[in-house]
């Protein structure tokens, strides 16, 4: 499974591209950007779907774009379907065109496509903040990051909430897992838990 990531957007928000024998899909529809889809063009990668961690404003930017040029679904948490709309918690207030267009909404738990996409509820950054395991490979969004966690400051985040998820999600998964955040660089579930200054 090939993954790259795209650093993109007003706030530096990273967009994966994951693909596997021609086909593939994307996490976070951050931003329109050509290298992204010559990325997906010179790959000759079928854009299968869209994945979504969650629907603040620099997550889903790109998301109509996408979503009609590849013509293909998008996922997210089942608590973005009475929040993905509203400014109030996409944050999107410069952005008075934003639509963030969910077709189907993913329970805790369940399992997605052949490329088995585990569904882990992960609240305390947003409302509707899910993470997408593979195997071991985890995008975590804004839950978990290098070095530190999602703010928890804005509408419908709460930080004991976000520790909470962390934990009761996270600290199961084989140490060697690799996490690939919605922001900043990679790492590794062992890493975090053992030198990450929030969850010690």
């Amino acid at each position: 499974m090939e993954i790259k990531k795209f650093t993109l957007g007003p706030v530096l928000t990273n967009l994966y591209v994951v693909s596997e024998n021609g086909h593939g899909f994307i996490v976070d529809a951050v931003e329109a950007s050509d290298e992204v889809e010559d990325y997906i063009s010179e790959n000759n990668i079928t854009i299968d779907f869209i994945l979504q961690t969650h629907t603040h404003f620099d997550h889903v930017l790109g998301l109509s774009h996408y979503k009609n040029l590849y013509k293909v679904p998008v996922y997210a948490g089942e608590k973005a379907r009475d929040i993905a709309n509203d400014k109030n918690y996409n944050l999107g207030f410069d952005y008075p065109n934003l639509e963030v267009p969910i077709d189907n909404y993913l329970k805790d738990g369940e399992t997605l496509s052949d490329f088995n996409i585990k569904v882990l509820e992960t609240p305390g950054h947003s409302l509707d903040s899910i993470s997408y395991l593979i195997g071991d490979e985890l995008f975590s969004g804004d839950a978990l990051f290098h070095m530190s966690i999602g703010r928890t400051d804005l509408p419908g985040g709460d930080y004991d909430t976000l520790i909470n998820s962390i934990n009761d999600k996270f600290s199961g998964l084989d140490p060697d897992t690799k996490v690939y955040p919605g922001h900043n660089s990679n790492t590794t579930i062992g890493f975090e838990f053992a030198n990450n200054p929030f969850l010690n």
